[in-house]
């Protein structure tokens, strides 16, 4: 073989591997960038309100109300109770994780959404960690028009949202995320809407819609 074709076949298998690595190259980019695309499109993808958060920096420390005690996030047998919450209703603390079963109904977290029973905080714990807002009502006689506006509030669907009576606490009123408390004796939608732009999906483990 002569110098010549020496050459040219060299040149042909350097051509050849610089061609395999711009494909690698490209497929390289087009994986990323489709990666990238469905998890745009896919709940639990990178954005912001639809994905699972186990840090603490998503935790809104400032906003209209303070920040209450960190109880704990531990789990407890379903339909065990627990007695040592701070604060009624409870915004954080050990709280049960469990289908529903006979000793937990609704499940714990339960399912968002609108219920016209008392919920056990040990399941409304699990639904504030998941970065949820439960809103409640104290009435003891009845108040079909607070309970209608309270209703109302979840405008864009039910999603990250649980409404539910709760006697006997010292408000008429409470609405409450995770390390924040919110009690009116009226309702105020002003207030309310507030709270919940400065908190909800601000919780250890935020994610949005029925995901469990």
């Amino acid at each position: 073989m002569t110098k010549g074709a020496i050459r040219a076949e060299r040149r042909v298998r350097s051509d050849r591997r610089k061609r395999r690595r711009r494909m690698f190259i490209y497929a390289g980019a087009i994986i990323v960038a489709a990666a990238f695309i469905a998890s745009l499109l896919v709940p639990g993808g990178l954005s912001s309100r639809g994905n699972i958060a186990h840090s603490a920096n998503r935790i809104n420390s400032g906003g209209p109300v303070p920040i209450l005690p960190d109880e704990g996030r531990g789990h407890i047998a379903a339909g065990e109770r627990w007695s040592g919450y701070k604060t009624k209703p409870a915004t954080s603390g050990p709280h049960w994780g469990t289908l529903p079963v006979a000793e937990a109904p609704d499940g714990a977290p339960v399912r968002w959404g609108i219920y016209d029973h008392v919920i056990a905080d040990e399941a409304l714990v699990h639904n504030l960690e998941h970065g949820g807002i439960s809103l409640h009502y104290n009435c003891p006689e009845g108040c079909p028009q607070l309970v209608e506006q309270l209703k109302a509030i979840p405008s864009g669907g039910v999603s990250q949202f649980v409404l539910s009576p709760y006697p006997n606490m010292d408000s008429k009123i409470a609405i409450v995320s995770w390390r924040h408390l919110l009690k009116l004796e009226e309702f105020d939608e002003a207030k309310i809407r507030e709270f919940i732009d400065a908190y909800q999906d601000r919780a250890p483990e935020s994610f949005t819609g029925n995901q469990f």
